[in-house]
């Protein structure tokens, strides 16, 4: 499943968003319910950087000169493929716990901090517009590259995670690159190889990656690895959810509101209505009554569970704010509940 590298475990909207990252729009399971937001511009001094070693004997010491320590830009290492907890994170530097052997891959990834623009009363990410392409790298064995059912399957494993082959169908005269970034969209499991190109999803650019493959070596057609770095000068990355970037709360209701009606009309042979005396207590009702969308925000916030819960929560002083923005994590949690209620509704 889906995971955004933003979204802790100890997050309180953690389950809300896991359980709605699972959903798709059809049964076909290629379209997801709840997107990413896309983002390709960082802080400065705080980009997105991964740096890779081979150890020497003895090593205990990783230089990462770019690295400026920050709560919010972790550095993650992986050694061999398998994430560890160093002993020390500091600027530019990395320390583990003990001196380490010859021939050791040790891959630091620090995830950057995208910089956010306000619009609005949203403090939303950068998304910087051009022609980007996917992580890139050409292998040794590029001019003899083969490629055929016949031959032992093409791989491909980043950090110990293998990715499957996509097929990708790259017409004459076309460029290779927007083909196969069209073809690769926002999948973070798949990889394409053409004539002697490899290229991997966004999330992978700058990472180490084994690729195997079948080329004519000194004359003879063989199985063979490597080795390489893929990377781009553009990419547009989709894997944070940024649970704080925020829209308004009575327009997001709104929405939900004609969810409601449409599943309602849908599911049974009774006209949808608004509540037409709402009871609930709300302490800026008058702030609701004043706006567009006031039917459907009071009818929303009036239902209930059969255990005779609300579905939908109010600030602790019993206000709704109509006029705030609410954070994504708010939304996804709203849906989840809407989710919940509508299937218990309607069953």
């Amino acid at each position: 499943m889906k995971r955004w590298i933003d979204v802790d475990p100890l997050d309180w909207f953690y389950r809300d968003t896991l359980e709605m990252t699972r959903l798709k729009t059809d049964g076909t399971g290629d379209t997801d319910v709840l997107s990413g937001m896309t983002y390709n511009v960082f802080k400065t001094g705080y980009e997105r950087m991964v740096k890779r070693f081979v150890t020497v004997n003895g090593q205990q010491d990783f230089l990462v000169p770019d690295y400026k320590y920050h709560a919010e830009n972790p550095m993650f290492v992986i050694v061999n493929g398998v994430e560890v907890i160093p002993e020390k994170i500091e600027n530019g530097k990395v320390t583990m716990s003990n001196p380490m052997s010859a021939g050791i891959e040790v891959v630091c990834v620090a995830y950057g901090i995208p910089d956010k623009k306000n619009i609005g009363c949203m403090y939303t990410p950068y998304n910087a517009v051009g022609n980007y392409r996917m992580p890139h790298a050409t292998l040794k064995n590029a001019t003899t590259y083969t490629f055929s059912l016949s031959n032992p399957p093409e791989s491909c494993t980043v950090l110990g995670v293998k990715l499957k082959r996509m097929f990708v169908n790259v017409s004459a005269g076309s460029d290779p690159g927007v083909v196969i970034r069209n073809a690769i969209g926002f999948q973070r499991n798949v990889f394409v190889i053409h004539k002697g190109e490899v290229y991997l999803p966004y999330m992978y650019n700058g990472f180490p990656a084994v690729i195997g493959y079948n080329a004519k070596i000194k004359g003879v057609n063989r199985r063979t690895s490597e080795t390489v770095i893929v990377e781009s000068g553009r990419v547009t990355y989709n894997d944070r959810f940024f649970g704080d970037v925020r829209i308004r709360r009575g327009d997001f209701f709104a929405l939900m509101s004609r969810l409601y009606e449409n599943l309602h009309n849908r599911y049974t042979d009774r006209r949808f209505a608004y509540n037409a005396a709402p009871q609930r207590y709300i302490v800026d009702r008058a702030d609701i009554e004043a706006s567009w969308y006031k039917n459907d925000v009071l009818t929303l916030l009036d239902e209930k569970y059969h255990d005779g819960c609300y579905v939908f929560p109010l600030y602790s002083d019993d206000k709704f704010e109509p006029e705030a923005c609410i954070t994504r994590a708010e939304a996804v949690t709203y849906l989840c509940r809407f989710i919940e209620w509508i299937t218990e509704k309607y069953r």
